[in-house]
């Protein structure tokens, strides 16, 4: 479990810009779906490969 807590920390980061952004913009539907699809995902995958960057483990 340990592994995976540079990826939700990511996540978790992402879906509050997401969150912030979609506040800001006024976004609604499909822009809006797009943004929650993505931002987490994206957040989560550079969290977890600076994690492992930082550890040695690339």
């Amino acid at each position: 479990m340990k592994g995976y807590l540079p990826y939700l920390a990511g996540a978790l980061a992402g879906m509050l810009v997401a969150i912030l952004l979609s506040g800001l913009l006024t976004l609604t539907g499909t822009p809006q779906l797009i943004l929650f699809a993505l931002l987490p995902v994206i957040g989560g995958a550079v969290a977890e490969r600076v994690s492992q960057r930082r550890s040695g483990n690339s």
